[in-house]
């Protein structure tokens, strides 16, 4: 069983300079560009603060960066997490009675593994909290690593169950980030920041259930990481993800927030309350899914500029420009013929990963 992914998303270029980190420290900027190139995304993204890039182009470039650094983990932690990691995880939890055991399981996992954090397993009130703990005070905090962290853990207890898992709390141990909305839409719960430590809450219902998976399902879901687990979402989720699900199957026809409050069932008063609770709304929403989509075919189809403005509901291309413009700082254009000269760029000595994944000899 495979579960959807969201069909449209795309992720901050912010955070593009998180990833790279490691690789620029350890390999030079040499070695970033080769990895940006082979994820096709431009170097220019780099300096333009309101840049968007695909899931795909995400997790190719993620993809590219573990393989050059023999780190699963990008250069997060103190130590690297070898190739192979995850599988060999994900191989422990596969047996286990209920997705709690596999939970503790994990814990032990990674505490055998990380010198500078452990994670920390409660039950509490019908619910079970996982906390990312400093083993000595003042530890360095790393976002992405953090945020990591908190997906990995969703996106397998998602996997195990064979469905998209509520999530009902996500908290992080540093300051609310520029690239907020990337949070509020990949944790979809309560998510906060600025807290004692990072964490975060499922339902002990979901927790205590028995799973079922063989290996061979394991397989497809390892081909694929990170972006099962990067880019899970929770069942139900918020009114935010309800509403982009709306939004998304009829872009080219006029959408208003009277027609979006009666499809998922409440009045107009109540859903900009519950877009206020979520710290957004309606437009904000409904832009939000454009660029995403707009971004998205800009840098995997040949669709001329004209006839996408015409199916994201612009009236005209000169609106659309306008938009994009505005939302990413460059026009339809120049962000499709970035992302072209990015994909054609070729660097004989980067080290392709081979079949299983591994990086060759340097």
């Amino acid at each position: 069983m495979n579960l959807p992914l969201p069909s449209a998303v795309t992720v901050s270029a912010r955070v593009l300079h998180e990833m790279l980190h490691a690789l620029r420290g350890s390999r030079g900027k040499d070695v970033a560009a080769q990895a940006l190139a082979s994820a096709a995304i431009p170097r220019s993204l780099l300096h333009r603060p309101g840049a968007r890039i695909t899931r795909q182009q995400y997790g190719a470039l993620y993809r590219a960066i573990a393989a050059t650094l023999d780190d699963e983990m990008l250069g997060l932690w103190s130590r690297p997490i070898r190739s192979g990691t995850l599988k060999y995880l994900m191989l422990s939890l596969l047996d286990a009675p209920t997705v709690l055991v596999a939970l503790n399981r994990f814990v032990r996992f990674w505490n055998l593994l990380l010198d500078d954090y452990r994670l920390h397993l409660a039950t509490r009130n019908e619910t079970v909290g996982i906390a990312l703990l400093e083993r000595t005070p003042d530890t360095e905090v790393k976002p992405l690593g953090h945020a990591l962290m908190m997906k990995l853990v969703h996106g397998i207890v998602s996997w195990l169950l064979g469905r998209d898992v509520t999530l009902l709390r996500a908290e992080f141990r540093f300051p609310e980030p520029r690239h907020v909305e990337d949070y509020v839409f990949m944790f979809p719960g309560d998510v906060s920041f600025d807290a004692a430590a990072t964490g975060m809450s499922l339902a002990y219902a979901d927790c205590a259930s028995a799973f079922k998976r063989e290996k061979h399902e394991l397989w497809a879901f390892l081909k694929r990481a990170p972006e099962d687990w990067v880019f899970r979402q929770a069942e139900g989720g918020t009114v935010t993800a309800k509403a982009r699900a709306y939004l998304e199957q009829a872009l080219s026809r006029p959408a208003t927030i009277d027609g979006l409050a009666s499809a998922l069932h409440m009045s107009v008063r109540t859903l900009n309350r519950r877009f206020a609770e979520e710290g957004t709304h309606f437009q904000q929403v409904k832009d939000g899914l454009r660029r995403d989509v707009a971004v998205h075919r800009l840098t995997h189809s040949n669709t001329p500029v004209a006839a996408l403005a015409f199916d994201l509901g612009f009236a005209d291309a000169t609106g659309f420009c306008r938009a994009f413009r505005h939302w990413t700082g460059s026009s339809p254009l120049e962000y499709r013929n970035g992302a072209r000269r990015a994909d054609v760029i070729h660097y004989p000595d980067f080290p392709a990963p081979d079949s299983a994944g591994r990086s060759p000899p340097h």
